[in-house]
């Protein structure tokens, strides 16, 4: 076990990375004397990496179709590294007859680097993936080149970018980062006669051990972690896997798939079996165990800092008095208790907080203490989102389907929710000619402080209605798959009842879908509710 939390995520990074790829005009080219900050010791670069046993990619482009192929590799790997001056011989050329005899080449300087940058954050997708790019570089204005790219950037369109305030060199955005290092070829590094650029410079030799820190840096808490260190324990598995959903086992498949009255049920079927069998490795290998006491209190350690927090008077208001939030109290709430009401009073009153106040906001102080002052205040709706919600990773390909736990919105003035609760076995085999009734509960709209079941991606919480008075019946057609999908308008998903036209204009905007035990409770507690027995009886005995 490591002494500090950052140790532990560097550990952790390292199992987990296994792929980088360099991009570099001189990779392979010969030492040029007049100028060897810029060359490139392809050989030394992966021997250094194979010794820390990644696997290294070394890319030399030579035309221009190679900057979009070698584009697409790096978005393969885990991390990119890229030379800010590539050079292509034939876009020299161009370049000479189109500029006056006394231009020289930093007109082109970046410009492919550029392109790679944008091939590989170009999408949605890409953009929202976690992902580590590194210029290389042999050229001494680091912080204006980082500039360079971030305007870049900008000017595609690419939002979310801005220069780091911890890092000059650094474009940042929530889930990628663009480092700008200089070269240090030899261990002679323009910092010798520059040296403002000294601790910006890395050796073939740091190399490694830098883009491993660098990349725990962007994963360094414990969600991350446990998710990093279960990716590696699947990958570690990977044959095992495939050994298990053997080529042996295609017969047996189609038998399966011959006999269901809808065929594509054998594929969701898959799906779940694949899950399933992810769920026991992580299991098996005790990944549910890995955020133990030992690790969070290394985070506590690590991130939080004493603060001073306003105490709340009895109906829940900040008052003028303070008390310390510090380490020891969230270490006294991570225990297990069968009494986490009382033990949470029972940490507070340690700071001073009145029983009577401690007892009336024991869930507010909680939903806030292990947050820093100026942090996000909506991580716990994100959390509850990621617990919730089926669909948190956005596909432009994907159509949604209309099935149980399907969340809509009405386009009506009113904007009314539904959940679908048609069981799944009666949302399929709908034939396009066909029409079935959907079966949906009505979800209201409350205020922040009320009671509330679900919340949707824009925030808007949501109770759900259990009477029968609740429940709405929409009439949709099939697809040649034998469901119901959505079709895209305006940038947004929408279910289209099968009666819709200029008089009927009331159609389902898409909003999300809930995970299958969530959905499944909503049907159990409303066939729960229509079963109760309405019973005229006694008064006498029924208030006794």
């Amino acid at each position: 076990m490591t002494d500090n939390f950052q140790s532990l995520s560097n550990e952790i990074a390292k199992d987990f990375l296994q792929s980088v790829v360099f991009i570099d005009d001189k990779a392979y080219s010969a030492v040029d004397e007049a100028d060897t900050q810029h060359d490139f010791d392809a050989k030394t670069i992966t021997r250094g990496f194979a010794s820390n046993q990644k696997i290294c990619s070394v890319f030399q482009p030579e035309q221009e179709a190679d900057i979009q192929l070698f584009s697409d590799i790096a978005a393969k790997a885990d991390v990119t590294v890229l030379d800010w001056q590539i050079i292509i011989q034939n876009s020299i050329e161009l370049s000479a007859t189109e500029s006056d005899e006394d231009d020289d080449d930093d007109d082109i300087r970046g410009f492919y680097t550029k392109c790679i940058i944008g091939n590989l954050l170009g999408s949605p997708s890409k953009l929202n993936s976690l992902k580590l790019i590194l210029v290389y570089t042999g050229e001494t204005d680091l912080n204006n080149i980082a500039t360079e790219i971030l305007n870049y950037l900008t000017t595609q369109e690419i939002s979310g970018f801005s220069l780091s305030e911890d890092d000059d060199c650094c474009v940042a955005s929530d889930s990628c980062k663009i480092l700008v290092r200089a070269k240090s070829n030899g261990g002679i590094g323009r910092g010798r006669h520059n040296p403002a650029l000294r601790d910006k410079e890395v050796t073939y030799q740091q190399l490694p051990e830098f883009i491993n820190n660098e990349f725990a840096k962007m994963t360094n808490g414990l969600l991350s972690n446990f998710t990093l260190q279960a990716l590696t324990v699947i990958r570690k598995n990977f044959f095992q896997v495939l050994n298990i959903f053997s080529k042996k086992l295609d017969a047996a498949y189609l038998t399966h798939k011959s006999l269901l009255p809808n065929i594509n049920d054998a594929n969701e079927l898959l799906v779940e079996l694949l899950g399933d069998t992810f769920t026991s490795i992580l299991r098996t290998e005790n990944l549910n165990n890995i955020l133990g006491q030992d690790v969070i209190e290394l985070w506590i350690e690590q991130y939080i800092e004493d603060e001073e927090r306003f105490k709340l008077d009895n109906s829940g208001n900040p008052t003028d008095q303070i008390f310390n939030r510090d380490k020891d109290i969230l270490k006294s709430l991570l225990v297990s208790s069968d009494d986490v009401e009382q033990k949470i009073i029972n940490a507070l009153t340690a700071k001073g907080i009145s029983a009577k106040s401690a007892k009336k906001n024991y869930k507010k102080y909680a939903f806030s203490l292990f947050h820093q002052n100026g942090d996000d205040e909506n991580v716990n709706k994100d959390f509850a989102l990621l617990c919730q919600h089926k669909d948190l990773i956005k596909y432009d390909h994907h159509t949604p389907v209309l099935t149980l736990g399907t969340v809509v919105k009405s386009n009506n003035e009113e904007g009314s929710y539904y959940v679908c609760i048609q069981q799944r076995c009666d949302s399929v085999r709908v034939d396009e000619q066909q029409a079935r009734r959907f079966l949906f509960l009505s979800l209201s709209i409350v205020n922040q402080n009320s009671k509330f079941d679900f919340i949707t991606p824009d925030g808007d919480k949501l109770k759900l209605g259990k009477s029968i008075y609740d429940m709405r019946t929409v009439k949709f057609s099939g697809s040649s798959e034998g469901t119901v999908k959505a079709e895209e308008e305006s940038e947004k998903m929408y279910f289209v009842p099968f009666y819709y036209s200029e008089e009927l204009t009331e159609k389902f905007e898409f909003i999300f879908e809930l995970k299958d035990l969530y959905a499944q409770r909503i049907v159990v507690q409303y066939s729960s509710s229509l079963s109760r027995v309405g019973l005229d009886e006694p008064e006498w005995i029924r208030l006794s």
